[in-house]
């Protein structure tokens, strides 16, 4: 691996770098805690939960990248222990209590404590996500770079309806979000938009921050986690996504 290779990795992200003006990031691709914080007090079986990461959306990202030559900014740490897709101060940027159990190591921790854990680990990933999205302006020019973050949400929830494949979230961009929408189910993707959570309600906080501050277009993929457990499921959700993409992104040529 090269000095500049090596330049791409943090403690908390990755980036694998594409030549295409899409920018894919994946805010909980991974689920590990430093070792000096003993699992923030959790067992590993939980941090492997929906609480702990968003399981299949690092393979969906890493897929995607590959296939449209995009780049892909990806997280390391747990969401548990600082979740980059929330503000600085946001309240839940580090839980206290996750599916009713107090999490130890987020139990009463002082204001000073939950700054240091941005300063670490939450401004070095957006620090790497907006350089990323500069380049890609910088090579393709504002109006054909999208940002698209990509998560995954649990197949079952009280109350909810979540019998769908794909969810596209936005709170802006309702032309460019309709449009993949439509392309997803164009590919046989059962889509929604703005659930199993809503871009309105401000819950695409790293899309937004990242394509309102270089004033490119944004939108959210929320992947169901049931239906990506088998792999021929994970090829064929990725295989349609891409397609998708590909339909309904604008594409960039190199100034």
């Amino acid at each position: 691996m090269s000095i500049a290779e090596r330049a791409l990795e943090g403690e908390n992200h990755a980036v694998l770098r594409g030549g295409g003006p899409l920018v894919l990031t994946c805010e909980h691709a991974g689920r590990e805690v430093p070792p000096a914080l003993g699992g923030l007090g959790l067992d590993d079986a939980f941090l492997d939960t929906h609480w702990g990461w968003d399981r299949w959306a690092r393979d969906a990202t890493l897929r995607l990248a590959a296939a449209l030559d995009a780049t892909a900014v990806t997280s390391r740490l747990s969401r548990l222990l600082v979740d980059v897709n929330r503000a600085p101060d946001d309240p839940t940027l580090a839980l206290a209590r996750a599916e009713g159990r107090v999490v130890p190591g987020n139990a009463g921790l002082a204001p000073a404590q939950v700054a240091a854990r941005v300063a670490r680990w939450h401004a070095p990933y957006h620090a790497a996500v907006d350089a990323e999205v500069a380049r890609a302006v910088a090579l393709h020019g504002e109006d054909a770079v999208t940002v698209v973050s990509v998560h995954s949400f649990t197949g079952e929830w009280p109350g909810q309806d979540r019998d769908f494949d794909v969810g596209v979230l936005f709170d802006r961009h309702e032309d460019l979000a309709r449009r993949v929408l439509e392309a997803l189910r164009a590919h046989g993707l059962r889509a929604r938009l703005n659930e199993p959570y809503s871009g309105l309600a401000g819950l695409i906080y790293s899309a937004k921050r990242h394509g309102e501050a270089r004033g490119v277009r944004y939108v959210e993929l929320e992947l169901n986690q049931h239906v990506l457990e088998a792999e021929p499921a994970r090829t064929r959700v990725a295989r349609a996504v891409e397609g998708a993409l590909r339909t309904a992104l604008p594409q960039g040529r190199p100034r």
